[in-house]
């Protein structure tokens, strides 16, 4: 859609190359770097919502994987030959696995502030942060020129997903864990 070539182009066009290389070092985070910060802030705080999110994050990546074959939507500076590829990328586009990953970290790491915080502001201030860090890290996406607006918002739509079912599945697990702790007490 040139609507969102146009988004790209005013971002790209707007930005200077010390932006460009910050953007750079963010979109790192959204990709296996990020991975092993929130696994390893996971582990030393909640040892199994570490395992939790490192499956759900596996099985998501897998699961994007399979839908940019699916969709095959071609990289916008691979469209428009005014974008530049500043994120030096390949492969498909739709969804963004980064915004995908930003996503589910941000999901992880809120639910975690979540549930081990009394104080309402550090949960205010903890969900404003992880949704910073995700629009962050779809922002970067598009100024490098990697992905479309619909890409990240894509991804970030499907990783809040995978999110929600790993964290369900592993409060069902906890709980029939827990249940079964309590039984054989008894």
């Amino acid at each position: 859609m040139k609507f969102e070539a146009d988004i790209i182009e005013f971002f790209q066009n707007n930005t200077s190359i010390g932006f460009i290389k910050l953007f750079q070092f963010l979109t790192l985070l959204g990709g296996l770097l990020g991975a092993l910060i929130v696994f390893f802030i996971l582990f030393f705080k909640k040892r199994s919502l570490s395992y939790a999110f490192l499956i759900t994050f596996i099985i998501a990546s897998i699961f994007n994987k399979v839908l940019k074959a699916i969709i095959m939507r071609d990289r916008p500076f691979e469209v428009y030959d005014y974008i530049e590829n500043y994120g030096n990328e390949g492969g498909y586009s739709m969804p963004s696995g980064h915004s995908l990953s930003a996503a589910i970290f941000a999901s992880f790491i809120f639910y975690l502030i979540i549930i081990s915080s009394r104080q309402k502001s550090t949960k205010i201030l903890g969900g404003i942060s992880c949704f910073l860090f995700v629009v962050l890290i779809a922002l970067s996406r598009m100024v490098l020129g990697v992905h479309f607006l619909t890409d990240t918002l894509a991804g970030i739509i499907v990783g809040i997903l995978f999110a929600i079912i790993g964290i369900i599945i592993y409060n069902y697990i906890i709980r029939k864990l827990r249940l079964n702790i309590k039984r054989s007490k008894e």
